[in-house]
Parts: C-alpha cells; sequence; structure tokens
C-alpha cells in the first residue's frame, strides 16, 4: 500500500517535533510548515491525504488555512484535524464552519493522537475507494449506452468460444437472444459464409498479415447479398484475456468497390474493339477518299457503321448495367449452356486459341445463379489473366464444369503458362495484388482481377480456388457457383 502523506503545520517548531517523533515510526510520509502561506503551497505541491493543523497561528491562523484548503479544488477533500488549546464551544463550531473535520486539544494524549489519525486516514482510503468506485460505475454506464447505441455489433468470447456478451447491434446482425448458448461460429454459419475460408481456419488467432475476416449472407430472391467485416481487438490490460470481437456492416463499401471494379473493366473490353473499327474506318476514308473508289469507301464505311452500331449497343448495356441490379432469379436468365457461349465469345474477342468447355453429366438448360454480365466480367478477367501471364500470350485453355455437393457446380479454369509461387497464391485474391510484377517487373492494370472475380462469386453464395496445375505448368481456377432453384 502506498505511504500516506501527513502536512504537520504549527508555528512552535516543538511541536512539529514532537508531532514527527509520533508518527515516523508508524512509516508515514511527513511534512511540515510553521506557517499558514508555507503549509498551503506543500498542500498544492503534494495533495497530503492528511493535515494537522495548529490553530492559533500568528498571521494566517489555523480557521483561515482551513478555508482556503476547501476553496480549492484540488484541496477540498483532504482532511484536516485541527490542534488547539481552546477548549470552548465557540471556537470548535467556528473549526467545523471552516471545514474542520475533527478536533484534538493541547495538550493532545498521544495514543488518542495516533488513533485518530489512523482513524481519520482509513476513512479517507474507504471514502477516494468509493468515489472512484462511483466514478468507474458512471464510466461504465456510459460505455454501456455507447455500446448500445453504436451501429457496429460487440461480442465478448469465452474460453468455450460462447458468446457472454452481446450489445443490440451484434444481436440483430448475427440473429441471436440476449442468452444464445452455441458457439460464435456456430452462430455464424447459420447464415453466413466465412470469406475468405483461408483466414478463419486460425480463428481466433490474429492474422499474420492485413487480410480482413469477412462474413458474407449470399444473394436471395427476396434479399440483396450482406457483408460483415469480423475484427478482434487488442486485449486490454488488467488480465481478462477473453476476445472482443467487433462486427461492422461493410456492405455499401464492398458491393460498391465491387460495382465500380466491375464497371471499369466492363467500359475498358466493350468500348475498346467497336472504336477500332469506327476510328480505323473513319482515317481511311479521311486519308484516301481522294484516291479511293466508291465501292472501296462504301465497303470502309460499312465497317465504321458496323462498329458505331455495335459501341451504340455496348453503351446500352452500360447503362443497363447502371441501372438497380435485378435479383439473381430475375429476368436475366443465365444455363449451363451459356458458359460455353460467353467463353467463346470472350476467347474470340481478345484473340487466344478457341477454348473446349466440357460438361460432366448436367443439364444444359439448368439455369445458373448469376447474372449475365456478372459471368461475362468473371470469364473475360480469368481468361485475360490467362493470356497475359503466359510466356508468348497465345495459351491453351480448358474450362470444365462438374456437379458439386449443395446444389452447385465447379466451373474449372485451367491454362498453360507460368505457374504461382506460395506468396502469389496466398494473395491471389487481395485487392490491388500485382502479381504480374513478379513475372515482368511491369505494373499493368490496378490487380483487381481476381479479387473482382472473388467477390463476384461470394456475393451468389459460392466460393473460389486457385492453384497451379498437378499436370505442368499453369494455374487452376476453381469457382464454386450455386444453382437456381429449379
Amino acid at each position: 500500500m502506498e505511504r500516506s502523506t501527513i502536512l504537520l503545520v504549527d508555528d512552535n517548531p516543538q511541536i512539529i517535533a514532537i508531532l514527527s517523533d509520533l508518527l515516523r515510526p508508524l512509516d508515514y510520509r511527513l511534512l511540515s510548515a510553521m506557517n499558514g502561506n508555507d503549509a498551503l503551497e506543500l498542500a498544492a505541491a503534494h495533495r497530503p491525504d492528511l493535515v494537522l493543523l495548529d490553530v492559533m497561528m500568528p498571521g494566517m491562523n489555523g480557521f483561515s488555512v482551513c478555508q482556503a484548503l476547501r476553496a480549492d479544488p484540488q484541496l477540498a477533500r483532504v482532511p484536516v484535524i485541527m490542534i488547539t488549546a481552546l477548549d470552548d464551544r465557540a471556537s470548535r463550531l467556528h473549526g467545523f464552519e471552516a471545514g474542520a473535520d475533527d478536533f484534538i486539544g493541547k495538550p493532545f494524549d498521544y495514543v488518542e493522537l495516533r488513533t485518530r489519525v489512523a482513524t481519520t486516514l482509513r476513512l479517507n482510503r474507504y471514502r477516494l475507494l468509493l468515489e472512484e468506485q462511483e466514478r468507474a460505475a458512471v464510466e461504465k454506464a456510459r460505455f454501456a449506452w455507447v455500446i448500445a447505441q453504436s451501429d457496429d455489433g460487440y461480442l465478448i468470447i469465452g474460453a468455450d468460444q460462447c458468446i457472454q456478451y452481446s450489445n443490440q447491434r451484434a444481436r440483430d446482425l448475427l440473429s441471436i437472444g440476449e442468452d444464445e448458448q452455441e458457439s460464435l461460429l456456430t452462430c455464424i454459419a447459420r447464415q453466413y459464409s466465412f470469406v475468405p475460408q483461408q483466414a478463419w481456419n486460425t480463428w481466433p488467432q490474429p492474422l499474420p498479415h492485413v487480410v480482413p475476416r469477412l462474413l458474407v449472407r449470399p444473394e436471395t430472391t427476396t434479399s440483396a447479398e450482406f457483408w460483415v467485416q469480423v475484427d478482434l481487438a487488442a486485449q486490454p490490460p488488467g488480465g481478462d484475456d477473453r476476445p472482443v470481437v467487433r462486427l461492422r456492416d461493410v456492405t455499401t463499401q464492398i458491393t460498391s468497390q465491387r460495382d465500380m471494379w466491375t464497371f471499369h473493366a466492363m467500359v475498358a473490353h466493350k468500348m475498346r474493339t467497336p472504336l477500332v473499327s469506327i476510328l480505323g474506318g473513319l482515317t481511311l476514308i479521311n486519308d484516301g477518299a481522294d484516291t479511293m473508289s466508291r465501292s472501296g469507301i462504301a465497303r470502309i464505311a460499312g465497317i465504321a457503321v458496323a462498329g458505331a452500331r455495335r459501341l451504340q449497343d455496348e453503351i446500352e448495356d452500360i447503362l443497363n448495367y447502371m441501372r438497380p441490379p435485378a435479383d439473381i432469379y430475375g429476368s436475366d436468365i443465365i444455363t449451363l449452356d451459356d458458359i460455353r457461349v460467353i467463353v467463346d465469345d470472350i476467347a474470340a474477342n481478345i484473340q487466344i486459341a478457341p477454348i473446349k468447355v466440357i460438361r460432366h453429366d448436367l443439364d444444359v438448360n439448368r439455369r445458373i445463379a448469376i447474372t449475365r454480365h456478372s459471368l461475362e466480367v468473371t470469364m473475360r478477367e480469368l481468361l485475360e489473366n490467362a493470356q497475359k501471364f503466359h510466356p508468348t500470350h497465345s495459351p491453351q485453355v480448358s474450362v470444365t464444369i462438374t456437379p458439386a455437393a449443395d446444389n452447385q457446380i465447379i466451373v474449372r479454369v485451367a491454362d498453360d503458362g507460368l505457374s504461382l509461387s506460395p506468396e502469389q497464391i496466398r494473395s491471389a485474391w487481395h485487392p490491388y495484388y500485382q502479381g504480374e510484377r513478379s513475372f515482368t517487373g511491369q505494373i499493368e492494370g490496378m490487380g483487381l482481377g481476381l479479387a473482382l472475380v472473388a467477390r463476384i462469386i461470394y456475393a451468389v453464395g459460392g466460393r473460389c480456388a486457385i492453384a497451379n496445375c498437378n499436370d505442368g505448368q499453369g494455374v487452376v481456377v476453381e469457382m464454386y457457383i450455386p444453382l437456381a432453384q429449379r
């Protein structure tokens, strides 16, 4: 326990010496002053736990010193015992009015003095403890109110991973009651998918690098996709090692980011080819109209017009994309057979070898729970990656579609290009990770391709994986995509 500090105030040095001899064996820290002004300066500098104050002093007497102490907000609660030779009732009343806590008469009894000092210090410690507890209770109540009103969910998890505390927002996000008995991961799995799965394999250990743990509730016929980021708070001091978990709604952040990436990719892919036809044709006519035949001009003009019409169609597609999205079972019907058509169109557009699409034991007319533009963006990103990372930019690509559990299909896109390092495989799905830096030393594009693919597939309730091919060079990307209900 910290030593108590006692300030002795008396104009008689012999009294100061006597009080010091009486109290020093009790291991108190003693300060002394022989007038009122010095006493107030020492009190302000050292914040004593008790003041033993003589009443009769020249200049500023004990009553004035006591009043000055009580007038100082920092010293107003310090106990004061007045030592006086005055034994009349009026003097004691005056002392109490000035703020004294107790009186000891001169000559004082040594045992009584020690007892009064010890009792006053003990009561003051209790008072300080109660005040601290009251302040802590007030702060706790304020904190509880802030947590209760927060837009984020907060949980405290026990050693058995069961939820010991949850605020209202957390209960809303997880659809649980205040007395939920199941583990946190069990509660999450009722309606969310873990994204990415490898980040959750080490729960609740902190991640070695900055990779967010996410939850996604896939899109349905009645509700849009919903994303939650899960963060573990740093262990607070005080010995309580129970994890504190924050749940934060990041749906707007993720969907707007994904929509921006998709729109960027769509504009780049859809406008480049028709603009080449238009500008090339018009340039030829402009530069050589004087020497060209009418049939030649008409032929080139026809190419430019065709490009303009295609550009018009592409702009219409972009404008349609910008409209509020329909649900995944809306009018935008996609079947397994459409995968082959989309793959063929993209392969021809980016000028790579024709791709063989293999379906195993599947009805080609089954619908897929993904919109056409999302499937086009997904396949284009994968095929352009295969072309970009191939040593000669002429990959041989295969697309295999097989059935999977839980009413899903697996779409495997494999190429014969370069293999990936473990670091590249681990980071491939992270936004803005540029794998091409490791191949060519160049930074082309924004490093959004695979991250965009993952966000699209996660949003419809699927998942993604990437690995090196087992039978040679190249990589294979697997996309688990739900089938629409029949």
